[in-house]
């Protein structure tokens, strides 16, 4: 299972890609929602998990333009640490499959990886 990893920080994507890496998954990684597009327009990608706030695509505009372009044929998990109830509703509202608060608990991401997996 191919996973792709967007986030802004790169010590957030290293610990992420290391914990996926650790379990088997393999696993690309974009610093931005451009660089994200970018790699789902070259490659096949079966979940994305995406930071809210990145500069040029926040992880919402991703969302949108998945829904639009990709009709949500890609399971996305957001990653935040603003889980504020609104933020959370507007992220599944727009087609991510499931919210994770920041600091992320790498078991419970690793159980809702499993949970959407195709």
């Amino acid at each position: 299972m191919k996973i792709l990893v967007v986030d802004d920080d790169r010590l957030m994507l290293e610990a992420i890609s290391h914990s996926l890496k650790k379990d088997g998954y393999d696993v690309v990684i974009a610093q931005d929602g451009y660089e994200a597009l970018s790699i789902i327009d070259k490659d096949k990608v079966d979940l994305i998990i995406s930071d809210v706030m990145m500069p040029n695509i926040s992880g919402l505009g991703l969302l949108s333009l998945l829904k639009q372009f990709y009709f949500n044929n890609i399971p996305v998990i957001i990653i935040s640490s603003l889980a504020k109830a609104d933020m959370v509703l507007h992220s599944i509202g727009l087609g991510a499959v499931d919210f994770i608060r920041k600091p992320i608990n790498f078991k419970k991401l690793l159980s809702l990886i499993k949970k959407h997996k195709k």
